[in-house]
């Protein structure tokens, strides 16, 4: 925010011809000075007082963050990923406020546009036995009673407790590519907006590598590609095995260059 002032040299001369006016002057300035100071204060306190609640998207079943592309304020783009692949979006603050609107209702969500829906799935963890909160996408810090709802089938909606928050992961929740194309999820913080998220997680999703679908990317794969090598004839919707990448109906360098950019890749 910038705080602009204008200034007129004729009026401010005129202002300050004798003693008093100059008095008047100097103190309509510290007054000026006074309440500026107080409003940067108060800008102070409240990012004091609204914490930090944010994203990381981990490879599932490990601890390592999925590289990021481009970050701005609105899209956060990822790396390629393989249909079939598995992510854990872990839900994080860095302050021990309660994450909720002020009014009882959910913190925050997140959840897809009905455009992206065939491309990934949300999911929780381990329902309870109500089936409506789903207690494995809690993580300690996040308190009791931190719950997380099913907006279905778009995704869900969370929030903490009022008690015994921590600073540090609150919420996990899982995705799932299933098919070829770019996937947004929406980020939402209802501190700030029910309508809008605050950003999207983008996932281009390529076709697998993992022709076995043995979840790795490995020699067994790179066997089967080569057992079609050179084939000219590869059709929808086996496009020979899935090891005509490009979709162009030949199986030749341009598929092994692509095979080779997840060489060793999980999909979970």
């Amino acid at each position: 925010m910038r705080l602009k002032f204008s200034s007129r040299k004729s009026t401010l001369s005129s202002s300050i011809i004798n003693s008093n006016n100059l008095l008047t002057f100097k103190n309509n300035t510290l007054l000026t000075k006074q309440l500026l100071f107080i409003f940067v204060i108060m800008l102070g306190v409240i990012s004091v007082a609204v914490g930090a609640i944010s994203t990381t998207v981990f490879l599932r079943d490990s601890n390592s963050p999925l590289e990021l592309v481009d970050s701005n304020t609105t899209y956060v783009v990822y790396r390629e990923i393989m249909v079939g692949t598995k992510l854990k979006i872990v839900v994080s603050s860095d302050t021990n406020e309660c994450w909720t609107d002020g009014f009882g209702g959910d913190g925050g969500s997140l959840a897809m546009q009905e455009e992206f829906l065939p491309y990934g799935i949300l999911s929780a963890r381990e329902p309870l036995i109500d089936e409506s909160d789903w207690s494995g996408s809690h993580l300690p810090a996040a308190g009791n009673p931190a719950a997380v709802y099913e907006w279905w089938p778009y995704g869900f909606d969370l929030y903490t407790g009022s008690n015994d928050i921590e600073a540090g992961d609150w919420f996990v929740i899982d995705y799932n590519s299933i098919d070829v194309g770019d996937c947004n999820v929406g980020f939402y913080d209802h501190r700030i907006s029910w309508e809008e998220p605050i950003y999207y997680l983008c996932f281009s999703q390529v076709r697998t590598r993992d022709f076995n679908h043995d979840t790795i990317v490995n020699f067994i794969d790179y066997g089967i590609l080569l057992s079609h090598w050179q084939e000219t004839n590869c059709q929808a919707t086996d496009w020979c095995e899935g090891t005509d990448l490009d979709i162009n109906g030949n199986v030749d360098i341009n598929d092994l260059s692509l095979f080779c950019e997840f060489w060793l890749e999980r999909t979970k």
